[in-house]
């Protein structure tokens, strides 16, 4: 009876120890690196999907659905041309790439200008997350639609939560859409360069890190737009470095992993768009040059100060067109990691071939899961710089697998930044995300270990 007793016990606990063990098990994550592009729906006239080169990219996404200001609902494409655009997205570019995986982005449909702003921010999103009722029905719409329209996932592009109160309605947000989102569905969110918001209008805004790390693939980190508002001068619009203040790609990188998001959950931004300005003197044409306004409205992007990376190539290989050539300076700044040109009075800061090569070796050192290029229709008739985007980060994994001789990716431990680009002190290390059992009493493993102690005391009695 003994031995019988003991045996059922046996089995029971065998059963409970397989239970525990399946719901501890960390929730599968993202298998492989982000070569990612955003599509700007509206801008398709640039660049029709039958002439977007869908294997240079693992994830593309549509960008992107606006919330309705009154219903608080998605605001489907009223146009037949946009929402056959819509419809097509995904079955399109997938029968060129089977592997691809394709997202809907939800949020502010705003074009590149002031991209990385703050001062773009979102009524509309912010009050339907505010609203239990409205940000429930919000949620299983999205997630319906995605599925419906053949998408793989969702990314959540409110730009940019502004208050203490919105960040926390941004994590109700994204805990809710992972909970009704299906098993292997992608969520992820395009987020301000920085975990903290600096121009935020109230003080103390930051994202909330543990729901970020815990419910979305990765974050989308939007590393440009980072010209301080107001300038008065040339500026770079998305450096790699700049030691005199925190507004760097490096430093948006370093203060989301501090904040606790693993280098695995994080997908830097590049920019396929130049800032441009009109000099107040031709002569001074270096960075921190005086200017007297935002540079020539452009076809592309529809918008002064803005002109798409084809543009900035064509402005340098015309000389600037209208009557004689003029001359063409571009120029490399290797503490930046950022180039500019000029030609006359126009300047305009852009990220060539040689800074995207820059940019993504620090991706690689920095062990982060990829990098994301906005918005892929500003790319010239070549697609110069997603093609070297994509070769310079295949030859990076390439090299890093031959490495470590396992055919895996190799991540490396974090770049020690100059002290003027670290976050501010006392920041946490970077810790693991939480996994789908982080909120048992016991670890797994320990647990598992005390059920076979006592079954072997249960066996010996």
């Amino acid at each position: 009876m003994a031995s019988s007793s003991a045996a059922n016990i046996l089995l029971a606990m065998t059963m409970a120890s397989l239970s525990l063990a399946a719901s501890s098990a960390p929730a599968p994550g993202p298998t492989a690196t982000v070569r990612a592009g955003f599509y700007l729906a509206a801008a398709a006239r640039l660049r029709p999907l039958a002439a977007l080169d869908a294997s240079l990219y693992t994830h593309l996404y549509y960008s992107a659905l606006a919330v309705h200001p009154t219903t608080r609902k998605l605001a489907l494409p009223a146009d037949p041309d946009q929402a056959g655009l819509l419809a097509a997205f995904s079955p399109a570019l997938k029968s060129r790439n089977r592997a691809l995986r394709t997202l809907l982005s939800v949020g502010a449909g705003a074009g590149v200008a002031g991209a990385g702003s703050q001062s773009q921010t979102d009524p509309a999103f912010a009050a339907m997350a505010a609203d239990p009722a409205s940000r429930a029905a919000f949620v299983a719409a999205a997630v319906a639609l995605a599925r419906g329209s053949g998408f793989d996932g969702l990314d959540v592009a409110w730009r940019f939560p502004a208050s203490a109160v919105e960040m926390a309605d941004f994590g109700f947000l994204v805990s809710e859409w992972r909970a009704a989102a299906p098993p292997g569905f992608l969520l992820t969110a395009t987020v301000y360069f920085s975990n903290h918001v600096f121009d935020a209008p109230l003080p103390g805004v930051d994202y909330p890190s543990e729901a970020v790390a815990r419910c979305l693939d990765w974050v989308n980190v939007v590393a440009f737009g980072l010209r301080p508002r107001g300038a008065g001068a040339t500026a770079f619009d998305a450096p790699l470095y700049d030691r005199a203040s925190h507004f760097s790609a490096s430093y948006g990188v370093g203060s989301w992993i501090d904040s606790g998001v693993p280098a695995g959950k994080v997908v830097m931004g590049l920019p396929l768009y130049g800032r441009s300005w009109f000099l107040r003197n031709k002569a001074n044409s270096g960075v921190g040059a005086p200017v007297v306004a935002a540079g020539p409205k452009q076809r592309g992007s529809n918008a002064t100060g803005v002109m798409s990376y084809a543009e900035v190539q064509k402005l340098a290989a015309a000389g600037g067109g209208g009557g004689p050539r003029r001359s063409v300076t571009t120029t490399y700044d290797n503490a930046s990691v950022a180039s500019y040109l000029s030609v006359g009075d126009v300047w305009v800061a852009f990220d060539g071939a040689a800074v995207v090569s820059e940019k993504l070796a620090f991706v690689a050192r920095r062990g982060l899961l990829g990098y994301f290029l906005w918005p892929v229709n500003y790319d010239d008739a070549n697609l110069t710089v997603s093609r070297t985007a994509s070769e310079v980060w295949m030859q990076n994994e390439i090299s890093s697998s031959s490495k470590n001789g396992t055919g895996v990716r190799q991540t490396q431990g974090p770049v020690r930044l100059p002290p003027a680009l670290r976050s501010p002190a006392g920041t946490p290390g970077p810790v693991p995300a939480p996994t789908s059992g982080s909120g048992s009493w016991l670890p797994w493993t320990k647990l598992n270990g005390l059920l076979h102690l006592w079954l072997l005391i249960l066996v010996w009695c």
